[in-house]
């Protein structure tokens, strides 16, 4: 079995508007202290792991959420739904908006069914914090079983006459296989309030031009995405260039250590752009952004493997941060 002693817990700072409220979160269950959830041996090294890993986009969607910019497009978001939430972070940070903005909301976090174990578990041990007091009566939250382009699952929605009017998806796009990308623009059309409905798409770009299929698919379906800023300065709110949020740090016992906060910009760069080698605005950014490097400043564009090798941790968090963007997308008006 794995020891999981010498694995940390990942503490995600969220904006100061929700609150000093600080999500902790860890891969395994004998970890967590979560009320009557029991500790088991969930350690089968078969598994692909991916749903134990606090994603840097959803820590990203996560901050975003909670920041004053994002009030805009929670307004009147009443039914709320994750896609692919792992861990739960990106969908706990919308849970602690909602309860800023004071807010009547349903909130389901769903995955896979290997993974609701560690789900339920990480929203138990953070669940006193993000709603105290009486918000629970207005905040409901579940947890549930959701696999992407399940006949059965899209039927039953299919035919309710409540679809929701928010959809996160944080990092959901690191297996862009044709099979994943079916599955999750069937259940993203299936599920959408396609006249109120939102879908908050927080990215992390690594295959640009397999990752990029989701959007064209998407557009095929009558679906437009742009930078969330465009679509919250629209409707009246701000940018979310500066966070005053950390990104993550180790939450294990022997660190005590305080997240701390950084500046993250975000290129203005549309899915049509990013990563396009022939496009003069992505060869601008990415020569333009620059790194730390043994305390060097190097240009994106220039960095080498051993590059990687050299970067310290925080330094590595600036790099992933450069190669995140969270896209609006809503169903076209006819």
């Amino acid at each position: 079995a794995l020891d999981t002693d010498d694995i940390p817990g990942v503490d995600v700072l969220l904006h100061s508007s929700v609150g000093d409220l600080t999500l902790s979160v860890h891969p395994f269950l004998d970890k967590i202290e979560a009320g009557n959830v029991s500790a088991v041996d969930d350690t089968n090294e078969e598994e692909d792991g991916t749903y134990r890993m606090v994603w840097p986009a959803g820590i990203y969607l996560a901050q975003y959420l909670t920041s004053p910019a994002a009030k805009v497009l929670l307004t009147n978001k009443t039914r709320c739904l994750e896609l692919g939430s792992g861990m739960g972070v990106a969908g706990m940070g919308l849970i602690a908006a909602l309860v800023r903005d004071n807010s009547t909301a349903h909130v389901a976090l769903t995955d896979l069914p290997a993974a609701m174990p560690l789900l339920r578990a990480n929203y138990g041990g953070n669940k006193d914090e993000l709603l105290p007091g009486e918000t629970a009566t207005r905040i409901k939250v579940a947890v549930e079983e959701f696999a992407w382009g399940d006949p059965v699952a899209l039927m039953l929605n299919n035919a309710s006459e409540e679809k929701y009017d928010l959809l996160l998806c944080a990092d959901v796009l690191y297996d862009p296989t044709k099979e994943v990308i079916d599955g999750l623009c069937t259940s993203i059309n299936s599920l959408l309030n396609h006249d109120t409905g939102l879908i908050l798409f927080s990215t992390r770009w690594r295959k640009n031009d397999e990752e990029r299929v989701f959007f064209e698919q998407m557009e095929k379906m009558g679906y437009t995405f742009v930078i969330v800023d465009q679509l919250a300065t629209e409707l009246g709110g701000g940018s979310h260039a500066t966070p005053d949020t950390s990104d993550a740090s180790d939450g294990s016992q022997e660190e005590e250590e305080e997240p701390k906060a950084v500046a993250i910009s975000r290129s203005a760069l549309t899915w049509q752009e990013f990563g396009d080698d022939e496009c003069e605005k992505n060869k601008a950014y990415f020569a333009g952004v620059t790194v730390k490097v043994n305390g060097k400043d190097v240009a994106v564009v220039d960095l080498t493997d051993e590059d990687f090798d050299d970067m310290d941790e925080e330094d590595f968090d600036d790099y992933e941060a450069m190669n995140i963007q969270i896209y609006a997308g809503y169903k076209n008006k006819i």
